[in-house]
């Protein structure tokens, strides 16, 4: 009976299963739509391109540097008297403002025996001048009696051809005038000697003028004062401190310039190289300020990656609200591509760092305005660019891989290949020639599973329609 059982089980078993899969492994009807019916058409966003454009901004991030850091070190040696309240590091300082005292005494001392040495070698001066005027006076006598004495031995020759002279007066004769002509050209002698001995003394004078005039200037030197406009940056010594010739007193930052100093991709530096013509132009026209280093670049070989002057915007977020400082890119940095980001590293100029403005975005709230671009900033650098081909603007969502554009012509899907030049937010720029686009067309911003060439598009209603 058991063994019955068993079959009969088995077979009910099997009955049930090969009647569930008789009702439930069948392949269910999939309803199909046909592709000419209007209500196949995919459903897509889109946004209208902007045509006519030249100008976008190339954007990067920068940090505001020092243009240069003046050493003021102390000229001459001695102790440190007298520290000015003002040098100290944070202090703005004025050009010529006094920062240090040196102890003078030494070189004060040495300007007073200079110029008594000075004082003496002039005496000696006017003392030799009063010896050759005496000695041209003699030398007037000396020869007016040579004269006397040559005419006396000529008289004496004479009577002796006739008879009426003897030889020892002639002789007499002829040792007079040779006393008196030794006479006059030792005198002339002595007239050169006291030539050579003024030049001399002349010599000595110019010498102890120098050595005055530097004592003078040690002088001064014992005065230490700001080399130009800056902010001290740090302060090494103290009143009282004895300093040698030489030693670091302070370091003072120039405020009159300012750089930036920010990174490059090779793409964007293209687009500041293509502007040379532009920034050539805008930089003749720029302030005095502008071209205070300016040289003769006639006398020196070319740079082959020299930077134009492009204008520039440099901003600075404080409190919520944007300062803006105008520069150009000045040069690049360094000796070439930085290893690590494999960027450009480069310079922006900032002539005027105290001169800036707000970007008033809020309506005219209160705002609070930085006085000056200060060192250590991250700020925002954007260049202006100036494209020398028509561009077009439109979404940066509407850029597939491959840059491909998906345009809605006439409610059907076409697929342009595009260059893309660059993209800056939300927005991406592309060349209008080539492109097949123009100012109005509709571009798909929206994701397709598999965008073909023709399909059917149907533009999603806004919320207003």
């Amino acid at each position: 009976m058991k063994p019955v059982v068993n079959v009969v089980v088995s077979i009910l078993i099997l009955a049930t299963g090969v009647a569930g899969f008789r009702f439930f492994g069948q392949k269910p009807d999939v309803p199909t739509q046909n592709s000419d019916d209007g209500d196949a058409a995919i459903i897509v966003e889109t946004k209208e391109i902007i045509g006519g454009l030249k100008h976008f901004d190339v954007k990067t991030d920068g940090e505001a540097a020092t243009y240069r850091v003046v050493t003021v070190g102390a000229e001459v040696e001695g102790r440190i008297t007298h520290k000015s309240d003002r040098a100290r590091g944070g202090t703005f300082v004025g050009k010529g403002e006094v920062l240090f005292e040196i102890d003078p005494t030494n070189y004060s001392l040495e300007v007073k025996r200079l110029s008594a040495e000075l004082q003496q070698v002039r005496e000696e001066i006017k003392a030799v001048s009063i010896d050759v005027e005496n000695t041209q006076a003699l030398i007037r006598l000396a020869e007016e009696d040579w004269l006397l004495q040559k005419k006396h031995l000529e008289r004496m020759q004479s009577l002796l051809k006739r008879n009426t002279a003897n030889e020892t007066e002639v002789e007499s004769a002829m040792k007079l005038e040779l006393t008196a002509r030794n006479s006059l050209q030792t005198l002339r002698n002595q007239l050169m000697t006291l030539g050579q001995q003024r030049k001399t003394r002349e010599a000595t004078k110019t010498l102890f003028e120098a050595q005055l005039e530097r004592a003078k200037v040690d002088v001064e030197r014992c005065t230490v004062k700001s080399l130009l406009d800056g902010r001290i940056v740090d302060d090494l010594i103290e009143e009282g401190d004895y300093a040698k010739s030489g030693d670091v007193l302070v370091h003072i930052s120039d405020g009159s310039r300012m750089e930036v100093k920010c990174q490059l991709r090779g793409e964007e530096l293209a687009w500041v190289w293509s502007q040379r013509k532009q920034a050539g132009e805008q930089h003749d026209n720029m302030t005095p300020a502008a071209s205070v280093d300016s040289v003769d670049l006639m006398q020196f070989p070319p740079d082959p990656v020299d930077l134009p002057p492009v204008p520039c915007e440099i901003a600075f977020v404080f409190e919520g609200v944007e300062t803006i400082w105008d520069g150009y890119t000045s040069r690049l940095e360094g000796t070439g591509i930085d290893r690590d980001t494999r960027t450009f590293p480069c310079r922006i100029l900032i002539e005027q760092p105290q001169k800036s403005r707000v970007n008033d975005s809020d309506g005219g709230r209160a705002t609070i305005r930085l006085p000056a671009l200060l060192s250590g900033m991250h700020v925002a650098v954007r260049i202006s660019i100036e494209s020398p081909v028509p561009l077009l603007l439109l979404p940066v969502e509407a850029v597939r891989p491959g840059e491909q554009i998906w345009v809605d012509r006439d409610g059907r899907l076409e697929i342009r290949q595009v260059s893309l030049v660059h993209t800056e937010g939300p927005a991406a720029f592309v060349r209008a020639a080539g492109s097949g686009l123009q100012a109005g067309d509709q571009v798909v911003v929206s994701p397709l599973p598999a965008a073909q060439n023709g399909m059917l598009l149907q533009r999603a209603k806004g919320p207003t329609e």
